[in-house]
């Protein structure tokens, strides 16, 4: 009896050390991801996005109570991400910010709105993109 106690108890710890290696992989992999879709700090401007990121076309502009938003839509950023990564840019083309995944993550309020009155759009038609007012 205590035989296939210990044997069960073997079992069941070999398979958690291989939900956990499985675990960590993934957690290597979205770490390996995030890196490659996370701007560096000299993104200021939609200007300095696209020389980042010239690939990015796909973009959604957004209008709520008389301003205009543009959200550009990058590639997944996690391994089991519900949506994109995306930026946010204000009508001059200032650098707002960023999502990692947009189907969990409500960082960007405007950008997950509703209410916001919405149109697809390319990232060059979005005008803007000069250096933000200081």
């Amino acid at each position: 009896m205590l035989r296939k106690l210990l044997r069960l108890i073997e079992i069941s710890l070999m398979l958690l050390g291989v939900v956990a290696i499985a675990f960590m992989a993934m957690r290597a992999k979205d770490s390996d991801l995030r890196a490659a879709v996370e701007p560096p700090f000299s993104v200021r401007t939609l200007d300095q996005f696209r020389k980042w990121r010239p690939q990015y076309e796909k973009a959604l502009t957004l209008e709520r109570e008389g301003s205009t938003y543009y959200v550009v839509f990058g590639e997944r950023a996690r391994a089991l991400a519900s949506g994109p990564s995306s930026y946010l840019f204000d009508a001059r083309g200032a650098f707002l910010g960023w999502m990692l995944d947009t189907g969990d993550d409500n960082y960007l309020r405007i950008a997950v709105d509703p209410d916001a009155r919405k149109g697809s759009i390319s990232t060059s038609q979005i005008p803007g993109g000069a250096a933000p007012a200081r």
